[in-house]
């Protein structure tokens, strides 16, 4: 690729002498005979067009590195490249069954992307599936076929022992298994609070082909272990709002768990009794990958229960029935998760979580530098030092200076204003695109001393390579053999860094908002640059609030309409997950007045059918039209630039009516004339569509037809015909619930 000289100005030398001399009249009036070269006066502006010629060939060759130079005399410096993050799982697939202690800082791989483990492990020989209780409503043609055969057998029962039964209300489940995110379904949402008991029930089982009498071997070898499990929360739905800071209201968006494991049997064997898990580490999940460490017990705590009465297992508050028995086998013993109440005995708070595992760590995108000689400080005030490996990740960088003569060691920490620091303070400022670390001046902050060896620990890394998809991370150079890791969700968040042309771009802005949120076009502004997301449109709504019904002169309250640029499932109509809300709210609660009020929320898509009939032209392939049609409308639809009547998208409370598509239509080429466009929300055809607050269309269903139109109903699956009598039955066999 060719290196591009830029041009500040396209003018030469004769064409600056000729906008001289046009200006001489409008200026010097008295000056006349300008026409003659020998005049002294021509020949002083032929000097300085000269000059000014010479000066923009000079500065169009300013290099790049004077640029960033000026950048940072103005104190603004190019956002630096953000790391991806995520979780993943070790499985000791044949290596001895022992557990296995690992370290945070473990290096897993995706391909040639290094990822770093953010949290210690110990990996257990053992397997983990998740159950939950489906309940069966009572609408349900099978509730009543099991709630008479329980009553049966249990009136049976009395009448045989000689005892008296109470009447109980029985609600039936279906004992479900908790489904892991797939290529094609990577937020599979389970909402805690709507099973049936607002329980997950974790099974420990030991590894396929264990024997009966190992499995007394393997609880020994995990008693007094630490057992991690993760938690990773769905990432659809929306965040919570972020209240004027000066509130005594503290925004939580944590769900605090509860973690039990089977105890002591009480004096009614068919109650089930649990003992609670006090976490060592994390008790809660947000929007972010949760690991929570929990002390398993001893090997007698370990135990599960044993029924004689098939009947009574999975009944109360006892886990799910096992219905496959080749799992059942395996099993050493059970971990009940639920959501602790909000209040005592209130409801339970919302948590939708997408994969729950065990021996599970979280990763961040990131490669170790370890002891980076620096150089040695000089004693003047100012000095600066550049790591060699960039873009570097802030949190991560130590600084450590050892004394020439006496050989101790000072550890230096980041500030991130060197002004406010103390004389004595060893602080340092960190550029982190750059590398570059600079100390005081001795007034504020302290010097490195001279002589004094500087060594630096820190992690670098971030870029979009960072963002792989499920079990793309499937290497390790730091794990024995035997062990296996994957990444059961995708990583999110990685981005790249800021160019210097990007930087010059946003200078302006910066100028302007100073890094705070005051007008509309600031959250705009500030919006668009959140590290580690993409976004492809925000809309600003101010004095509007949200809701059922939404406010719409709600002082002090500001809603932002945040689209993410990419969506590989719906790239017109991109979905804004809850992940990507968190990082842009998160990012902005920093910038913000303390009296706002802020909303981040995405679109409320509202589902349109759309039925359009065309005349080709004689010279044009009519299948050719057809399609150029629905990518016109498709495009005209979208939430995203280009789209919309204007290219930045459908306008938010713009209506939509069956005659801007029908002109949208006829300027397609190839297009001889429009038949008929029917619009509607359903079968029924309907024009205007009125879109309200937060909703945008989005295209359900189109179809482009040769000829008129066709009605909307064509659209929609055709509806099965009534069934008269059978003469046969086929019996469809169901799973077995509490039976």
């Amino acid at each position: 690729m060719p290196l591009l000289v830029p041009g500040l100005d396209d003018l030469s030398f004769e064409q600056l002498l000729e906008e001289a001399k046009r200006r001489i009249p409008a200026f010097t009036p008295e000056w006349t005979n300008f026409g003659i070269e020998s005049d002294p006066g021509i020949t002083l502006v032929q000097l300085f067009a000269f000059l000014t010629d010479a000066l923009v060939y000079r500065a169009s060759r300013i290099t790049e590195l004077n640029r960033l130079k000026f950048l940072k005399l103005l104190g603004i410096p190019l956002q630096p490249a953000a790391a991806a993050s995520g979780i993943i799982r070790i499985r000791n697939t044949r290596a001895k069954r022992v557990a296995k202690p690992l370290a945070p800082g473990l290096v897993v791989s995706a391909g040639s992307v290094d990822f770093l483990t953010a949290d210690g492990l110990n990996v257990l020989p053992i397997e983990g599936l998740v159950y939950y209780k489906s309940e069966v409503p009572p609408g349900d043609t099978r509730y009543q076929d099991f709630a008479d055969r329980y009553e049966a057998i249990r009136l049976a029962e009395a009448a045989v022992s000689g005892t008296s039964t109470a009447a109980v209300a029985l609600r039936f489940y279906e004992p479900k298994t908790m489904a892991d995110p797939s290529p094609a379904e990577t937020d599979p949402a389970l909402d805690l609070s709507r099973t049936l008991d607002g329980c997950l029930y974790l099974a420990l089982l030991a590894p396929a082909g264990t024997a009966a009498d190992g499995l007394d071997t393997l609880r020994s070898a995990i008693a007094g272990q630490t057992l991690s499990v993760g938690l990773v929360p769905s990432v659809s739905g929306t965040v919570e709002p972020l209240p004027p800071k000066q509130s005594d209201t503290a925004r939580s968006t944590a769900a605090n768990l509860l973690f039990e494991m089977p105890g002591n049997p009480g004096p009614d064997p068919l109650s089930a009794s649990y003992r609670p898990i006090q976490p060592l580490s994390g008790a809660g999940v947000s929007d972010q990958p949760a690991i929570v460490m929990l002390p398993l017990p001893d090997t007698a705590g370990l135990a599960t229960w044993v029924f004689n009465d098939p009947l009574d297992e999975g009944t109360g508050d006892f886990p799910p029935r096992i219905e496959d028995d080749a799992i059942k086998s395996r099993l050493l013993t059970w971990l009940r998760i639920r959501l602790k109440p909000t209040t005592e005995g209130g409801s339970l708070p919302q948590l939708r979580l997408s994969w729950v595992g065990i021996n599970a760590a979280r990763i961040h995108q990131a490669v170790p530098v370890a002891n980076e000689s620096l150089g040695s400080g000089s004693g003047e005030p100012h000095q600066s030092f550049n790591l060699s490996n960039t873009p570097v990740l802030p949190s991560t960088v130590l600084i450590a200076t050892r004394d020439a003569q006496s050989g101790a060691v000072v550890l230096w920490r980041r500030t991130d204003d060197l002004l406010a620091a103390q004389p004595d303070e060893a602080v340092f400022d960190l550029d982190p695109e750059a590398g570059l670390v600079r100390f005081g001046d001795g007034i504020r902050g302290a010097r490195p001393p001279a002589g004094a060896r500087l060594l630096a620990d820190y992690k670098y890394g971030g870029g979009h390579q960072g963002n792989v998809g499920i079990g793309a991370v499937k290497a390790s150079r730091d794990l024995p053999g035997g062990f296996t890791v994957d990444n059961p969700v995708p990583t999110s968040g990685g981005d790249l860094g800021e160019t210097s042309a990007d930087g010059e771009q946003r200078l302006p802005l910066v100028l302007r908002h100073r890094d705070r949120l005051v007008t509309a076009q600031d959250f705009r502004d500030i919006a668009r640059r959140v590290p580690g997301v993409d976004v492809g449109r925000v809309e600003v709504l101010p004095l509007f609030r949200p809701g059922t019904p939404a406010e719409r002169n709600a002082a002090g309250v500001v809603t932002l309409l945040a689209l993410p640029l990419h969506d590989a499932i719906n790239p017109l109509w991109p979905e804004s997950d809850r992940l990507f809300l968190r990082r842009i709210c998160d990012y902005l609660d920093q910038r913000r007045l303390i009296t706002t009020e802020l909303h981040l929320r995405g679109p409320v898509y509202q589902d349109v059918y759309l039925t359009v009939g065309i005349q080709a032209r004689g010279d044009s392939f009519p299948d050719k039209v057809r399609q150029a049609v629905r990518d016109r409308l498709s495009l005209y639809l979208s939430s995203l630039p280009p789209g919309g009547p204007d290219g930045r998208g459908w306008p938010l409370g713009k209506r939509l009516l069956e005659q801007d598509l029908e002109a949208v239509v006829s300027r397609v080429p190839g297009v001889d004339y429009v038949t008929g466009v029917r619009l509607g929300l359903d079968a029924t055809e309907q024009s205007p569509i009125e879109l309200t607050d937060l909703a945008l269309p989005r295209l359900a269903s189109l179809a482009v037809d040769i000829g008129d139109a066709a009605g909307l109903d064509s659209l929609f699956a055709n509806p099965q015909p009534a069934v008269a009598d059978p003469d046969k039955v086929v019996q469809v066999p169901v799973l077995k619930t509490s039976c």
